[in-house]
């Protein structure tokens, strides 16, 4: 695992936290609300897919959850995200 991750990361959980939440009865249930394919929530539960910005932000739309929740129902239990530091390319900052 690297430094980033939390030990407490569970995405089956958070599928299962996300269908209880929501009064759903199933992944494909869930699926559809979200506007996600089903394959893609199967793929997160079972670990073959992380749970991208691009999904949790689906969600949140979706659903109108906060992210923080949605971080804390996955258990994302960091207080804050690292900033990514960009750098340019010499050829790019000479513009």
């Amino acid at each position: 695992m690297n430094k980033y991750a939390s030990d407490t990361y569970t995405p089956e959980l958070f599928i299962e936290r996300l269908i209880r939440r929501l009064g759903l009865r199933s992944s494909s249930a869930l699926a559809r609300k979200v506007g996600l394919s089903p394959s893609v929530i199967s793929k997160v539960r079972h670990r073959r897919l992380a749970v991208s910005g691009e999904i949790l932000l689906k969600i949140h739309e979706e659903t109108e959850i906060p992210i923080k929740e949605l971080r804390h129902m996955m258990g994302d239990t960091r207080p804050f995200f690292s900033p990514v530091k960009l750098t340019l390319s010499p050829m790019l900052s000479a513009c």
